[in-house]
């Protein structure tokens, strides 16, 4: 199993449409190619208009697979344009666990 985390940095203001966005747009259309996320915060305390995504896949080849079909997906591009307006940058790292992540 691997995890991919996604953090963006939303423009000041952006936030109730980015998350509208996501909520009614991207999310239904990203489960439809098996993608869904394992969860979805944002900030109150440290760096503002920050919205943190975690998603789990099997292996990296599963990652892109879903992520190619995504981009292939025509829909997309009613989403897309209007969610960059409200993204100031974006970082994406994938984790991979270790024998710690088990600890209770």
């Amino acid at each position: 199993m691997i995890y991919e985390l996604r953090t963006y940095q939303l423009a000041v203001g952006g936030m109730p449409d980015y998350l509208d966005l996501i909520r009614t747009k991207l999310l239904p259309l990203l489960a439809e190619h098996g993608i869904k996320p394992v969860g979805f915060w944002t900030t109150e305390i440290g760096t503002l208009n920050e919205v943190v995504h975690l998603w789990a896949f099997n292996d990296l080849n599963e990652r892109q697979a879903k992520w190619g079909a995504w981009f292939k997906d025509p829909r997309r591009a009613d989403i897309v344009p209007r969610l960059r307006a409200t993204i100031v940058s974006q970082s994406n790292k994938i984790l991979s666990p270790t024998e710690f992540s088990q600890l209770k």
